[in-house]
């Protein structure tokens, strides 16, 4: 089960919600006041913290911030407690790094559900994908929004290979496998080779992995990435595809065509020129560039450049 912080300025509410949540085989410590939540957190490093808004000395909304700030306490669930329930509040706790919610008053077997949810997506964000051993989709959207809320100025690049599912069709599940762990090994290399420290990789499944970064670092990154990829894919095929620069493939449709050699496509979304507040509208923007025309020959980068929503 879990270790748990609670930090209510309710005695009566935080001692029942103590007693129900040790009945379940959770380790609880408590507080009731703002002040020194976070240095108790920082002692005890709970898996999960529920937090009300509204607290003596220290609000929730700080509390939150300084954990999703904090190198040892970022990554842990944080459910807030808010007795408004308005949207303003609980986008504003959301924005902050929270990841779930609960209206006061509320059941005890609802507050349970709530945290048997952050417990599961915990371990979700743990598992990793068998062949390019990286964290998945929504341990990739987690760590966007956390570090929006720590104002960070960042880019989110996504990466396609593209004519992977052609790719795939030509050298079956032994090359698919191969390549993965190709773009894995070159995006994990490369990341250190350019002194890329703080950044975040994931692979979303089948050709599409996103890597999160400072803003300042996106570039560089992204065209070494495109140099040592339309290098290192060439290992992937035989010398005479790669002296020729296509494979041969069959459709669905079963007609046979030419194909590059799986250049990669690079849609950059950031908040250079205007804020989000989630990882949320940066996806959504992504989502945008990928649809964008783009040649189908060689490896090539989106940059958002838009300067407000429309």
């Amino acid at each position: 089960m879990s270790k748990i912080l609670l930090v209510d300025d309710d005695l009566d509410l935080a001692e029942l919600v103590k007693t129900k949540l040790i009945s379940q085989g959770h380790e609880v410590a408590t507080t009731h006041s703002g002040e020194g939540a976070f240095e108790i957190a920082k002692k005890i490093k709970p898996e999960i913290a529920l937090l009300d808004i509204m607290l003596p000395g220290v609000t929730g909304y700080q509390i939150c911030r300084r954990i999703r700030k904090d190198p040892e306490l970022y990554s842990i669930g944080v459910l807030m407690l808010t007795a408004l329930g308005e949207e303003p509040e609980i986008m504003h706790g959301l924005e902050q790094g929270a990841d779930d919610y609960i209206v006061k008053p509320f059941k005890l077997d609802k507050l349970t559900e709530k945290i048997g949810f952050l417990n599961n997506l915990i371990q979700s964000l743990q598992q990793k994908n068998p062949f390019t051993q990286l964290p998945g989709t929504e341990a990739i959207k987690r760590e966007v929004s956390h570090r929006l809320a720590r104002d960070i100025k960042l880019a989110v690049c996504y990466i396609d290979m593209m004519h992977f599912k052609a790719f795939c069709a030509a050298k079956g599940k032994d090359g698919q496998a191969e390549a993965l762990k190709l773009m894995s090994k070159t995006l994990v290399s490369l990341n250190r080779s350019v002194g890329i420290y703080e950044s975040f990789l994931a692979h979303m499944g089948g050709e599409h992995f996103v890597i999160s970064m400072n803003f300042e670092d996106y570039e560089r990154f992204c065209k070494s990435l495109i140099d040592t990829w339309d290098q290192a894919v060439k290992q992937l095929f035989t010398a005479e595809e790669s002296a020729q620069g296509h494979f041969l493939a069959t459709d669905r449709s079963g007609r046979e065509g030419k194909f590059p050699l799986m250049p990669l496509a690079i849609g950059i979304a950031h908040n250079d020129f205007r804020p989000f507040k989630s990882s949320k509208k940066m996806f959504e923007v992504m989502a945008q560039l990928r649809k964008k025309d783009r040649p189908k020959d060689k490896s090539v980068i989106f940059l958002d450049q838009r300067k407000s929503e429309r």
